[in-house]
Formats: C-alpha cells, sequence, structure tokens
C-alpha cells in the first residue's frame, strides 16, 4: 500500500502551525480515535505549536505545554510513514497531556509508562493499517535509547514480532 502525506520537509528551524508542517493532517482519519471528535481536533491543530530545531531530536512532546518539537534532520531525512506514524504517536501524548498526564514519569522505564504503551498501541494499530509489516513496525519501535532487551519487551507488549536475531549485538 502507498501512501503519500503532504509533509513540509523545507521548513527552517521555527515555530509553526501543525498544518504548515503537515498539511494534510485534517484527513488523517485516526484522529477520531486519538481525541473526542471534530471539535477536539480542531483545537489541537489551532493551538498547539511545532517546533522545528536543529538538534538531533527525532521528535517530541514538550511536557509543560503540549507543543512538538521535531529535529531538523529527522524533518528533512526520514520516510514520509515514519514521520507519520511520529506525528501520530506525539498527537497520542499531546491528547495525554490534555487529560493531566505525566508524559516523563521517572519511576518507571520508558518501556513501561502507559502513556508510552498507549501511544505505541495507537501507532502500531496505524502502522499495520497503513501496510507495515511486523519486520517494518519492530523497526519503527527500534529507537537509540532502547537496549534490544527492552526493545523486544516493547514490542512483545505490543504484540510485534521481532526476528530476535536483529537486536542480537553479535549478530
Amino acid at each position: 500500500m502507498k501512501n503519500v502525506f503532504c509533509i513540509n520537509r523545507w521548513l527552517e528551524p521555527g515555530q509553526y502551525r501543525l498544518e504548515e508542517v503537515f498539511a494534510d493532517i485534517r484527513s488523517y482519519g485516526i484522529l477520531y480515535t486519538i481525541f473526542a471528535g471534530t471539535e477536539e481536533i480542531d483545537q489541537v491543530i489551532a493551538h498547539n505549536r511545532v517546533f522545528v530545531v536543529d538538534h538531533s531530536y527525532e521528535m517530541f512532546v514538550d511536557n509543560k505545554d503540549g507543543s512538538i518539537i521535531i529535529g531538523l534532520a529527522h524533518l528533512r531525512t526520514s520516510p514520509d510513514n515514519i514521520l507519520y506514524l511520529d506525528i501520530i504517536h506525539e498527537l497520542c501524548h499531546v491528547q495525554q497531556l490534555r487529560q493531566g498526564r505525566n508524559l516523563y514519569d521517572q519511576s518507571r522505564a520508558y518501556v513501561d509508562r502507559d502513556t508510552e504503551i498507549e501511544a505505541y498501541l495507537v501507532t502500531v494499530r496505524e502502522a499495520r493499517r497503513i501496510g507495515l509489516n511486523d519486520e517494518a513496525i519492530a523497526d519503527y519501535l527500534r529507537v537509540a535509547w532502547l537496549t534490544p532487551q527492552e526493545h523486544q519487551r516493547l514490542a512483545r507488549r505490543l504484540n510485534v514480532i521481532v526476528n530476535m536475531q536483529d537486536d542480537d549485538p553479535k549478530s
């Protein structure tokens, strides 16, 4: 399945509206799974800001105000489907923050935080809907700050099959 997303990759560092980065965001049907309806989606799109920064970050939500931070290199070089899945994941966090939840609870490991599991469940379901197989989803879940064991634990919690050789540091 070929997916075409309208992502403005050539923005300079600065502050933007969601629609300035993800021009077709209103067409993302998954938003109705994340938010209560059109009114809430409109509020988030109108009020949440995106900051493009010249740092090695990928994408994350500021726990203070719900703004979304995207690393410039990530925006410029990552495949469309990865950026799409990342914004879906981060919008789940925006909703969690709107509910008063702490996104960065340091008392639990990243792969054990309820907020991460919930956001990844939505993201994995959407990844499957757009045609990614378990190998591609497992690769998506492989982020720099996870050990191979944490990656496997996260994948298991999300019912994603991981080729154990891919997480073996000796291979």
